[in-house]
């Protein structure tokens, strides 16, 4: 076919394996076409990526990786052609007769993570990153404009956390996501790769990671897909771009799930609904004893149904709501595509059952454990020894070690006290990104913690869920010219400081943090497994510090990494929150205005690290302290 026809073809409707007539049918049977509205003109004709209108050809270099990689390379733009989602390969004069001025993005080829020998055809569309008559394609987008749910860390530990016993999971892939996204017309010349030799280049009429608003465009029919599925009964479900991860749950459960759903309903209804939060979207159910609102990622409308009367069921099968029978149903009339069911690599499709892999994490249902598999255990201990091999390192080699530890620390928090100098690495590499840099001094030191960390046999933690949380009117507080107190109820005790204790970085906020380890130094003693604990500061840095599990003060941070070890040691979890000066009991005992020793706190020995810069209230080593009024 000629190119012009082909062209015209592709203009009217684009390349696809999703049906119109059958999301339309889906979208109007279940009232989700206003949620829904340039849904299915986009599936038919292609969708607006935001890509705007380009008035002067640019066809900078390709990435050396295509060189490294060749074969991949090689693979990846034949299959694109064989395809059909490429057209070409034309000559740049060609291409402007076609579609007029055109630019194209630096092609890179990534590896898949837990995926040998394959890899991702990424376009850097952030290039050029110097301002110049020529803007990157990127510069035009904002991923704002293209919101959608993303089945978070949070969002999934809610769900299992409401699971009935006896639950199961699935996970599925969509096959090429990304690319199953046709794009519009107007978008192709932004769309434009820059082939092999001096003069060839290829029309790319679909969407392409890499881009902006690819996530967000493709996370909005996903979305769609999976108000579908919840609509015909299926789920509970929730989605991480492609990879979708389906609950379902005992029949003899259905009836009080679905009882519970009406009251999500309800109170996502009365506490805002739908919130967009950047590009994500998410739906706000009640307040949580930790003073955090839960998150869902769909607003419980739909409730689930017992299909096993319309599926061929062995066994087991029949015990559930619904089976993978149902999950295709519904997928091949949308034509929905989802990778072979493998259980290696990990991330490919995954059967029902009791331990799943979900976010790079294994969950556990039965036990509602969450713990890290043993190849991210083996892949991040080879990143780091990697990592020191060599004494300097640019941006990009801080940011992926970083990442990489930043995602255990959902099951390991006290993590994140060990990533604040390669957070502090991250700041300094200004508009030179490739300028390789020293890491900070006590880099090393963090990374043989986490090599111990992953040389550990079992990595894991309970599924984080609403739990009551104990408040024992604990309160600690600090004055820079006296000392240190906590209260609990109208018990209390205090310490001195030191003279020549500030200094190296302890300050005010270390003080602080000093009352807040002996608060819970005390409270821990006496935790039964798995507490949840209630403490009261008036110090906004180590308060809200706390909420991360980490501090920028290296000192501050010192004291946190203890407080995560003694959370660890009693199996107990600690909750700060903020109370102003004025109504903090513990002002006073800070201030050497202590209370009667009727009510005086069992005695807290000084830790090791402490003994130089503090000592007990009534420590005879110092005999004159004069009081703030």
């Amino acid at each position: 076919m000629a190119p012009s026809l082909v062209l015209a073809e592709r203009r009217t409707r684009g390349l696809t394996s999703y049906k119109p007539s059958s999301w339309f049918k889906q979208l109007s049977r279940h009232d989700l076409i206003r949620k829904y509205p340039d849904l299915v003109e986009g599936i038919t004709c292609g969708f607006n990526l935001g890509i705007p209108s380009i008035s002067q050809t640019y066809t900078p270099n390709n990435h050396s990786s295509i060189t490294l990689y060749h074969n991949a390379y090689v693979n990846n733009i034949s299959r694109e052609f064989e395809s059909g989602r490429y057209l070409g390969p034309y000559t740049r004069n060609k291409m402007e007769t076609l579609i007029g001025p055109f630019q194209s993005s630096p092609l890179s080829l990534v590896p898949k993570s837990g995926k040998p020998g394959k890899f991702r055809a990424v376009h850097n569309f952030s290039y050029p990153y110097t301002t110049s008559e020529t803007l990157s394609i990127n510069s035009n987008i904002n991923a704002d404009d293209y919101p959608c749910t993303w089945g978070t860390f949070d969002t999934v530990c809610l769900v299992i956390a409401r699971l009935p016993p006896g639950s199961q999971a699935s996970v599925r892939d969509v096959a090429e996501a990304y690319r199953t996204i046709p794009a519009h017309q107007t978008q192709w010349p932004g769309l434009v790769v820059r082939l092999e030799g001096d003069d060839s280049y290829a029309i790319n009429t679909n969407n392409n990671f890499g881009l902006t608003s690819a996530g967000g465009i493709y996370g909005q029919l996903a979305d769609a897909g999976a108000d579908i599925f919840r609509a015909n009964g299926i789920g509970p479900l929730s989605k991480w771009v492609d990879d979708h991860i389906f609950f379902r749950i005992p029949r003899s459960h259905l009836d009080s799930y679905n009882t519970n759903r009406v009251k999500w309903q309800r109170e996502i209804e009365n506490n805002g609904g739908r919130i967009q939060d950047g590009s994500r979207i998410w739906y706000c159910g009640k307040i949580m004893p930790n003073g955090k609102y839960e998150e869902f990622d769909e607003d419980c409308s739909a409730r689930l149904r017992d299909l096993s009367k319309d599926a061929i069921y062995g066994p087991v099968g029949c015990e559930y709501n619904y089976s993978d029978a149902d999950i295709d149903f519904v997928s091949d009339e949308l034509g929905i595509t989802w990778e072979a069911s493998k259980t290696i690599p990990f991330g490919f499709s995954i059967p029902f059952g009791f331990s799943i892999p979900y976010l790079g994490f294994t969950w556990d249902l039965r036990n509602r454990t969450v713990a890290i598999p043993e190849q991210k255990k083996l892949k991040y201990l080879a990143a780091i020894k990697e990592w020191e091999k060599k004494p300097t390192h640019d941006l990009l080699e801080v940011q992926q070690l970083h990442g990489k530890l930043l995602h255990t620390t959902l099951v390991v928090p006290a993590g994140r006290a060990y990533l604040t100098n390669l957070e502090a690495m991250l700041g300094i590499f200004g508009n030179r990104p490739f300028m390789p840099h020293r890491p900070p001094k006590h880099t090393d030191a963090d990374l043989q913690w986490w090599k111990q960390l992953f040389r550990q046999s079992d990595i894991r933690r309970p599924i984080p869920e609403p739990t009551h949380i104990i408040n024992y009117e604990a309160y600690s507080d600090a004055s820079s010219g006296v000392g240190v107190a906590i209260t609990v109820g109208e018990h209390w005790r205090a310490w001195r400081l030191v003279p020549g204790w500030k200094g190296e970085g302890r300050d005010i906020g270390w003080a602080e943090a000093v009352g807040f380890e002996f608060m819970v130094r005390h409270l821990s003693r006496s935790a039964q497994a798995r507490t949840h604990i209630k403490v009261f500061g008036d110090n906004i840095g180590v308060v809200e510090g706390w909420w991360t599990g980490h501090s920028r003060n290296r000192q501050v941070n010192t004291i946190f990494r203890r407080i995560h070890d003694l959370s660890h040691q009693f199996d107990c979890t600690i909750h700060t929150r903020y109370v102003p000066s004025g109504k903090n009991p513990a002002d006073g005992p800070s201030r050497g205005i202590y209370g009667i020793s009727s009510l005086l706190l069992p005695h807290i020995p000084i830790p090791t690290e402490l003994a130089a810069y503090i000592v007990d209230f009534d420590d005879p080593v110092i005999h004159t302290w004069k009081a703030l009024a």
